[in-house]
């Protein structure tokens, strides 16, 4: 290629303006800068529109780069945008409380407590029955050396047991048994022997209701601590179990 080519040479007077190359640099600069300028003009634009209050999310430019693009260099001394971010609003949670409207029923199940056994009933059979300690048949032995007696006590503690709605305990104390309300831990009855007869002692409540059975004295020592009525007994008699089983259920009353 020759000279004349490679310049841009004015037509008026043939002299040499610039060179060729400069002249296509030049003119690719030139494109640059109006694209740059474009792209300037559209962020300014959406980012004037956001910070208006319109809440618009900018829009992209596209830009339609050349075919041989050329490295821009921006001047140190053109200003900088900032674009300020919008806050970050937080999602807000909701409190809610309920109430419950003390007017409105409540559905309740409630269990029925079981109803304890009355007297005169009979309990389970399989219920344990609070053993005899050895030095009561012992003491009724050496006093009735045929055993009938203390069987007898026997019948009268097991039925006691069975037909009570509780537990019935013996003890024995200065030569007479005393039969425990187990769960009052309170006597309501003593036992023992007298003339080769059972000897039951009880409050002076039942004096009428023991009018069909024998009276008897009342153990010295048993009457000197309270006041008591005795009556005597040969065998199992309903009368006296009836009586016992109600002043197991009436411990803590007294003769009016």
């Amino acid at each position: 290629m020759s000279t004349m080519n490679k310049c841009l040479v004015s037509q008026d007077n043939g002299k040499l303006q610039i060179p060729y190359e400069d002249y296509k640099t030049l003119i690719e600069k030139v494109q640059d800068g109006q694209r740059l300028q474009q792209i300037k003009n559209a962020v300014l634009a959406n980012l004037s529109g956001f910070l208006g209050g319109k809440n618009e999310v900018p829009v992209a430019v596209k830009v339609i780069e050349a075919a041989t693009p050329a490295p821009v260099a921006i001047p140190k001394s053109a200003p900088e945008v900032v674009v300020a971010k919008a806050p970050i609003e937080e999602p807000q949670t909701e409190k809610v409380s309920i109430e419950f409207n003390a007017d409105e029923p409540v559905a309740e199940t409630v269990e029925k407590p079981a109803e304890a056994p009355k007297a005169g009933r009979k309990m389970d059979e399989n219920i344990v029955i609070p053993p005899i300690k050895k030095d009561i048949s012992v003491h009724f032995n050496q006093l009735d050396e045929s055993g009938r007696l203390f069987s007898v006590f026997k019948q009268y503690y097991s039925c006691l047991n069975d037909t009570c709605g509780g537990t019935v305990r013996v003890t024995m104390k200065d030569g007479f048994c005393s039969l425990w309300n187990y769960d009052e831990w309170e006597e309501f009855a003593f036992v023992d022997i007298f003339e080769g007869h059972l000897r039951v002692s009880l409050d002076p409540r039942y004096t009428n209701e023991l009018q069909s059975l024998s009276f008897c004295e009342v153990p010295r020592l048993l009457s000197s601590r309270r006041n008591m009525i005795s009556a005597q007994v040969d065998d199992l008699s309903n009368t006296m179990l009836d009586l016992l089983v109600k002043a197991f259920e009436e411990v803590g009353l007294t003769a009016s």
